[in-house]
């Protein structure tokens, strides 16, 4: 096949068609029926890294995507050889040098001057960079949830080793790691003992041990008190690899330090046979883990120390991470370490408040919502609550909390306890999410905006075009495909100049469309009067402008054909929605009529056989009325 048969356009001359294919900084490329290469843009070559001779001469399409992929692109590539336009379908591509990247691709026929499929047409944009920046963003903010989520759950459990063990299986879970270990330095020092862990042989989970010197990733990392990672345990020079990693195959690793009350406790680690690349996210979340822990040990040194008098109880709260207060007759009585950590305030001067003072360090919005929940728990209305405010800390600065209301019985009086977790980062997250996510809306109104604007371009061509056309018929062909041209535009100028991206308001878009078609065939209204009955209907992108493409068709036959010369007349367009909830779209004419000899359905015309083809692709159905003019109406 040679490529000069290969047109995508039947109104660009190639060199412009070129010219715009190349400046594109999507990636286009063209397959021909066989699938091989035929043409390539600068995009593609830039960003796969190969040259355009090895692609064209040496690869073949199924050579870049991905295994898993390529179904998904064998049946995008089928449904277009039948004719139809495949959009949005994602699929990876190999890169030069063996990465993938993610694409979002539209997949389209190209036909020959005998409307026959001779090859395909792809236009592919990278969404692999926004992924992996939403991908963290979600990810980072899964996690602070998940340690907020294990912190509370811990305040209840009172068995350390169900706190061990649901650690553990958690790391193994969210890190994607076969094995993670809760290691406990035993009394005399020199070795530590494997108190929980997930992937090890059967019978090792509180046996094992492994030294408590240079000898083992653990002891190292309690001779440095730092984080240690470890990509190769092969080539580690740092220290040996202890038998219990050995014997597992184990590649890389990571461990820190689970503290106790005045000294270490142990060792909370996760490791993989497969070589990896841990990062400081990974590293920070295993820290998290290992501090809500940390909370844990001290909490259960208390209770064993103090049993159940209520100094087990001051000083379990005291090296809790959570900020706690205690409020009785209208007072704080009770305030712990971490609540004096959260707002900078010290604990004397906490319990020095009373209600006066709590409700100015509340954000004034958050006020009322928080004194009608307390005047509900105080009035037994309600057991506890909890909720998200702002307050305010010492430094006059407002933090995002979470706090958690219930009564208690405390020194022989009804009282409120309250848990503070600072969720600060969490919230800043969220709002670089939000803030990440209307910076889209903003590209995607100025794409819609720069499609508008082409699509004006390839209209401004096809009227230059015309000067040096003098075939009637041809001008005619001319004037319909940029009138087409101008109902897509139409619809990407109206998402522009939209508020909702998703759907478009048709009432406006009907009326500039049929306006617009008017003045195109400089039809006198005078003498041809236009009535529009258009409800507010929405309708997606696609949808609408099937719709603007289906009026276009008809109100252009209707101001062609229907009025000759001196001939008044009216059109009537109604769009709404039935009691089924279906779409009813009517084109009215009380012309001269549709031609008896002329069936709708199976015309050849283009204009009828796309309004047919239309209608078909939206599960549609279609009728015309040939008395006393034209009635067309069609249902979806």
């Amino acid at each position: 096949m040679n490529k000069k048969d290969v047109n995508c356009s039947q109104c660009l001359p190639e060199e412009i068609f070129q010219t715009l294919l190349n400046i594109s900084k999507c990636m286009v490329y063209k397959l021909d029926i066989n699938l091989n290469f035929i043409e390539v843009n600068n995009s593609f070559i830039e960003i796969l890294g190969y040259n355009k001779e090895e692609i064209l001469n040496s690869l073949e399409v199924f050579e870049l995507i991905h295994p898993d992929d390529q179904v998904i692109f064998a049946k995008g590539i089928k449904e277009v050889m039948e004719g139809r336009v495949v959009k949005d379908i994602e699929y990876r591509f190999k890169k030069k040098n063996g990465i993938y990247i993610q694409l979002s691709s539209n997949q389209a026929p190209i036909s020959n001057k005998e409307h026959k499929i001779i090859g395909i047409l792809c236009v592919s944009e990278d969404l692999t960079k926004s992924r992996k920046t939403e991908q963290f963003i979600e990810n980072h903010i899964h996690r602070q949830a998940l340690i907020a989520q294990f912190g509370l759950e811990t305040i209840t459990e009172k068995n350390i080793d169900n706190s061990f063990k649901r650690a553990t299986l958690l790391l193994a879970k969210i890190l994607d790691v076969e094995f993670t270990k809760v290691l406990e330095i035993l009394p005399d020092k020199k070795f530590l003992k494997l108190r929980a862990g997930v992937g090890w042989h059967e019978g090792l989970v509180g046996k094992a041990t492994v030294e408590n010197n240079k000898n083992s990733q653990a002891g190292f990392t309690l001779l440095t008190t730092t984080p240690v990672i470890v990509e190769n345990l092969k080539t580690e020079t740092r220290f040996f690899a202890p038998k219990l990693l050995a014997d597992h195959d184990v590649i890389s690793g990571m461990s820190v330090i689970i503290q106790g009350k005045n000294s270490p406790f142990g060792i909370l680690g996760a490791h993989t046979s497969k070589h990896r690349i841990f990062s400081k996210d990974d590293i920070n979340f295993l820290q998290s883990i290992a501090n809500v822990l940390a909370s844990v040990i001290v909490r259960d040194s208390a209770e064993k120390e103090l049993r159940k008098s209520e100094e087990k109880y001051r000083m379990l709260t005291e090296q809790s991470l959570l900020g706690t207060l205690i409020i009785a007759n209208g007072r704080i009585v009770f305030a712990n370490r971490g609540i004096s950590n959260i707002l900078g305030f010290s604990i004397n001067k906490l319990l020095s408040w009373n209600l006066n003072k709590i409700t100015q360090h509340i954000h004034p919005e958050d006020l009322q919502m928080t004194i009608e929940n307390y005047n509900k728990i105080i009035k037994n209305e309600i057991s506890s609550f909890q909720s998200e405010i702002r307050m305010k800390k010492k430094d006059e600065s407002y933090l995002y909390i979470r706090q958690y209301f219930k009564t208690i019985q405390f020194q022989g009086t009804t009282a409120l306890h309250i848990n503070i977790i600072d969720i600060s980062e969490q919230k800043k997250n969220e709002f670089l999410l939000e803030s990440s996510l209307a910076e889209k809306e903003i590209l995607l109104k100025e794409i819609h905006h720069r499609v508008k604007n082409n699509l004006q371009i390839i209209s401004s061509l096809i009227l230059l075009q015309e000067q040096y056309v003098k075939d009637d018929r041809i001008l005619h062909i001319f004037k319909d495909f940029q009138n087409r041209i101008k109902v897509m535009a139409l619809i990407h100028q109206t998402l522009y100049n939209s508020e909702n991206l998703n759907n478009i308001h048709l009432s406006n878009y009907i009326k500039n469309l049929v306006n617009n078609l008017f003045k195109a065939y400089l039809a006198n209204s005078k003498q041809i009067k236009l009535e529009l009955n258009i409800e507010n209907v929405d309708l997606s992108l696609d949808k609408a402008m099937s719709c603007g493409l289906i009026i276009n068709e008809l109100v252009s036959n209707s101001l062609k054909h229907a009025f000759p010369k001196n001939y008044n007349g009216k059109i009537d367009v109604t769009l709404k929605k039935t009691i089924n909830n279906r779409i009813l779209l009517e084109v009215y004419d009380n012309g001269i009529g549709f031609p008896n000899d002329v069936d709708f359905k199976t015309s050849d015309t283009l204009g009828l056989k796309l309004i047919s083809t239309i209608t078909k692709q939206m599960d549609g159905k279609i009728s015309i009325k040939k008395n006393n003019g034209t009635h067309v109406v069609i249902t979806w």
